[in-house]
């Protein structure tokens, strides 16, 4: 497992598994004939979703950002505790836990046998994110929000008390929250800056990233609002190739983190 130097900041990618996923999930009949162009030319592993989570430690702190799916998605998934343990990191070690949304592939690690899986840590959640789910009722969700309601209100009772609800303030030193939303309500990427140096931690802003990298207007029914998903992820490429900052993604081709260039008119992720 490689680290990333980010000032003060070490950043270790958790790798929890694959996670299929299939054209199908393209509604649009045009687009889901351009990804399939797209996809053919890299072969069927494209569709292959990697799930990450990531390990932060500096300034006094054990954060993770994501805790990846836990026991939500099967057997092939569910490894970030594993990771952890090869890492020596005890779950009570861990001092907070970054969401970047609140989907199980992002917050099943949170769930452990008997109650919440990392006793002393902090849940920081983007004040619209937390709004969503708290404060919106059920009758005026759209239907995908309504699906997922249930599960993710119990994840948020195993954390009472526990829960800081957060705008764009550093939460530690050098770290806050960007909004980008669109993937859900309140889809918040994490900044890291130490020491003049810069790591972004995108969430869901791409989901499979050779179409979205290539042809970032193709909707996918993962997304709450895809006009918005659309406006956040063409606004975060566009700064983050032109400021050329390192980035982690929940989906991006192993080691999930390097970074994005520019490709012609399009965009190109390059490992790091």
């Amino acid at each position: 497992m490689k680290s990333y130097r980010v000032g003060q900041y070490e950043i270790t990618p958790l790798f929890d598994g694959p996670l299929p996923s299939s054209l199908e999930k393209i509604p649009d009949l045009s687009h889901r004939a351009e990804a399939e162009r797209l996809v053919s030319a890299v072969g069927p592993h494209a569709l292959i979703l990697e799930v990450y989570a990531f390990l932060v430690r500096g300034e006094g702190q054990t954060i993770l950002i994501d805790t990846g799916t836990g026991n939500l998605k099967g057997p092939a998934l569910g490894k970030v505790s594993n990771e952890l343990q090869r890492l020596g990191v005890e779950p009570s070690a861990v001092t907070a836990i970054l969401m970047t949304h609140l989907h199980g592939d992002h917050y099943g690690g949170l769930i452990g046998e008997d109650g919440p899986a990392f006793i002393n840590a902090k849940l920081f959640i983007h004040e619209k994110e937390a709004a969503f789910f708290y404060d919106v009722a059920e009758a005026d969700m759209p239907e995908r929000g309504r699906k997922i309601l249930a599960p993710v209100r119990d994840v948020l009772k195993l954390y009472e008390g526990k829960i800081q609800i957060v705008g764009t303030e550093e939460v530690f030193a050098g770290i806050n929250a960007l909004p980008a939303p669109g993937h859900s309500y309140g889809h918040t990427c994490w900044h890291i800056r130490s020491q003049g140096q810069s790591m972004l931690a995108l969430g869901d802003l791409i989901h499979i990233s050779y179409i979205h990298l290539k042809a970032p207007y193709i909707a996918m029914e993962y997304d709450l609002d895809p006009k918005q998903a659309l406006g956040s992820r063409l606004r975060i490429l566009n700064w983050v190739a032109d400021e050329d900052i390192l980035i982690a993604g929940a989906h991006l081709p192993s080691p999930g983190v390097g970074k994005i260039k520019r490709d012609g008119n399009c965009f190109a992720f390059e490992a790091q």
